[in-house]
């Protein structure tokens, strides 16, 4: 059975419409019901029997308060963006040993559950993918989550939303760097990420003929690196916690219920 290790990226700042429901400095501080939002994304990666070293990239002072007892899990200092802080947790794992996959996932996500992350991983697992990204379609977010709102893309094989699972070779890392800042940038325009990739795809996106083929094909021909976009059957992957709306889901299956 292969290994991971997993960087959770903790830094973002709670800066939005969602701080006045929650006004804590640091999204993943966020309580849900009894616990941090950072604590149940720990949890379901910590309870998978493929993940080895865990870095959650955030507030140290206030993560280590939080997981006083864990063993094999570090910390590193949270970046400018999702990338700066993936790229200190890389840091981290090199000095303690890397493993050759790392699993990416994002702290807004504490619907997240160990099934969803296994899936994952063993839909990964075989593929000589560099680097794999998750999606869900909109039959199974709404069948899951009726009414929840996410940024959906139609291609061929369906309408889908971009998932928060990540798997990356540490061998590529440096070399898909800066793109990925951009792929961050511009995450919740779908034709703004097709123009990224070139006008062909940018216009077959706008004449409903891009495929999945497609976007792999392009994203070796930009960076060098072979993509693979893997389709998962939980919903849990695909939602996460930026508006209010999110976390009034979120504490609707997990805790407390929020104000109106």
């Amino acid at each position: 059975m292969a290994e991971y290790d997993a960087v959770i990226l903790a830094g973002g700042v709670n800066s939005g419409q969602l701080k006045q429901y929650a006004p804590y400095d640091n999204e993943a501080l966020i309580i849900i019901g009894s616990y941090p939002m950072i604590y149940y994304v720990y949890k379901a990666v910590r309870s998978s029997g493929k993940i080895r070293n865990i870095v959650i990239s955030g507030p140290r002072q206030s993560l280590e308060e939080i997981f006083k007892k864990e063993q094999r899990l570090y910390f590193a200092a949270p970046g400018e963006d999702a990338i700066d802080s993936f790229a200190n947790a890389r840091e981290v794992l090199q000095q303690v040993g890397s493993t050759e996959k790392i699993l990416v996932l994002p702290t807004d996500i504490p619907l997240i559950t160990t099934a969803a992350i296994d899936d994952f991983l063993e839909r990964c697992e075989g593929s000589e993918a560099d680097f794999c990204y998750s999606i869900v379609g909109r039959e199974v977010n709404e069948a899951r989550f009726p009414g929840v709102r996410r940024t959906y893309v139609r291609i061929r094989e369906g309408v889908f939303t971009g998932g928060n699972l990540f798997i990356v070779k540490a061998g590529v890392v440096d070399n898909c760097l800066e793109m990925a800042k951009k792929l961050v940038a511009k995450r919740k325009s779908p034709l703004a990420l097709a123009r990224l990739f070139g006008i062909g795809l940018a216009w077959k996106y706008l004449v409903r003929r891009l495929a999945i083929p497609d976007i792999e094909a392009r994203f070796y021909e930009v960076l060098g690196i072979r993509g693979r976009a893997v389709i998962s059957p939980y919903a849990e992957v695909g939602v996460d916690v930026d508006k209010p709306s999110d976390l009034k889901l979120a504490e609707k299956y997990l805790g407390t219920t929020l104000p109106s």
